[in-house]
């Protein structure tokens, strides 16, 4: 018998928010939407979008709110050196922002701070607080902070902004339809 084709293979099983991040806000948090990062033929990573569970939810999806607080989990599929994810952050934030080249140098640096080499299914998290910054998880542990809110948006604005690399993982990461994605 023949496995089933019709299974998604950027879907994965979801991952659990890091300790670190639970034990800071043990409120529930719910998944809004996943997806399969690729570049040319090499999958890179499966990113996870968390917002946490309203107090009243019956179940229903969950609300993402871009000035609100939310997780951003990346599981990677290769080994990356750290400095290639500030670089390829710095020039994506770049791209999408008109942050003053100072600015952008402190937050490469403080990124190197928070970003260590990965390995195939290591799991970086970033708890973006509303009008404090990013709290970064390495695994289950903290990694560091950039308490800045102007970086918290520019550096999510390379999965969510309308004009990010991978329209079709920002659309699966928001739960937009084809129709919502346009």
């Amino acid at each position: 018998m023949n496995p089933p084709t019709s299974v998604a293979k950027d879907i994965a099983p979801a991952e659990a928010l890091p300790a670190d991040l639970l034990s800071q806000h043990p409120a529930p948090w719910r998944i809004v939407g996943q997806g399969l990062f690729t570049w040319s033929v090499f999958r890179l990573y499966h990113a996870y979008l968390y917002v946490p569970a309203p107090a009243s939810s019956a179940g229903g999806p969950a609300a993402f709110d871009a000035n609100g607080e939310f997780a951003l989990m990346l599981r990677y599929l290769r080994n990356i050196p750290g400095e290639q994810i500030v670089s390829t952050s710095t020039d994506e934030i770049a791209r999408l922002t008109d942050t003053p080249a100072q600015e952008l140098a402190g937050w490469a640096h403080a990124m190197r701070d928070c970003f260590p080499d990965v390995s195939s299914g290591d799991r970086l998290t970033g708890w973006f607080r509303p009008g404090q910054g990013v709290r970064f998880f390495n695994g289950d542990v903290l990694a560091g902070d950039i308490d800045s809110p102007a970086f918290a948006r520019a550096f999510a604005a390379i999965w969510l902004d309308p004009r990010t690399r991978s329209p079709s993982l920002r659309a699966k990461l928001l739960g937009l339809t084809k129709l919502d994605a346009k």
